[in-house]
């Protein structure tokens, strides 16, 4: 087992779960740093678990005190106050590597404006301003985007998008590449775009998922306002309901970047397809 103790914040989250699993599988010694101890009883024994909150830094000191290595993510319109206490509670405990959890298309200009955006774009400064190793992570669109974005009631994705295309990455992929980034050298200053392997349009996503689930999924492009009442219905924070709809924009322009061999280049195998994450998550998809 490895002596070096790594800290993952966002543990029970859709990249953190995958995270912890694959360092624990790799033997590194891991903690865990979470709101509520209960939800982190899904890894089972054996796993340091410390209570705390990104937003109340006093809460932080016991969760960094000894660790090595930290993986930082935190989501919605306080993401870079909440990172960046993170980033200060690591900076004076002593921590040697932080890796964060970006975002692809945080320095482009067609996402320029939503604060989520610039949140990112200013945690990431603040990080490599802090004097002590860094390793920014930018995955690509999540596949499982999907798990909200699939109306299984209707049968159907219905989204502004058009024709455009963008490449999907799975959530093992990415946690996948923290681990290895957090387990083996020579990653401090480095910045990684990861993607899925290839370039679907939101029709051939409808497709896969139609062969994963078993019977017909349809896609529909649908007016913006349209799209707006469904981001809002779900209870989406209105900075996040700005940012998703202006990704929808950039996809119908067909402006998201292409691939990138960052997985491959990571972890010397290609990243998962979008079929393949599709029968992965077949049962929820079926809900």
């Amino acid at each position: 087992m490895s002596e070096q103790l790594i800290l993952v914040t966002g543990a029970t989250g859709m990249v953190g779960k995958y995270l912890v699993k694959g360092l624990q599988d790799s033997g590194s010694r891991v903690r865990v740093l979470v709101r509520d101890r209960e939800k982190a009883k899904v890894f089972g024994d054996g796993l340091e678990v410390v209570q705390g909150d990104l937003e109340q830094p006093q809460t932080l000191a016991p969760a960094f005190a000894g660790v090595e290595k930290a993986f930082v993510l935190a989501a919605g319109p306080k993401l870079a106050r909440l990172e960046g206490n993170a980033f200060i509670a690591a900076r004076n405990a002593g921590v040697r590597h932080v890796v964060k959890l970006g975002g692809r298309h945080v320095n482009s200009t067609f996402m320029a404006g939503p604060p989520h955006v610039q949140a990112h774009a200013d945690s990431e400064q603040h990080l490599q301003s802090l004097g002590i190793g860094w390793t920014i992570l930018r995955p690509g669109a999540f596949a499982s985007n999907f798990l909200a974005w699939f109306d299984r009631k209707q049968g159907g994705i219905f989204l502004p998008v058009g024709n455009g295309k963008d490449t999907f990455i799975d959530p093992r992929d990415i946690a996948a590449c923290a681990a290895k980034i957090l387990t083996t050298a020579g990653h401090e200053g480095g910045i990684y775009e990861i993607t899925g392997p290839e370039r679907l349009s939101f029709k051939q996503i409808a497709d896969t998922i139609s062969a994963a689930v078993g019977r017909k999924v349809v896609y529909q492009d649908v007016p913006e306002d349209v799209a707006r009442r469904g981001v809002l219905a779900a209870g989406n924070h209105s900075d996040d309901v700005e940012f998703i709809l202006r990704y929808f924009a950039a996809v119908k322009k067909d402006l998201m970047y292409p691939p990138t061999s960052g997985v491959a280049d990571l972890l010397g195998r290609p990243p998962h397809t979008f079929a393949e994450w599709s029968r992965h998550n077949v049962a929820a998809l079926r809900m």
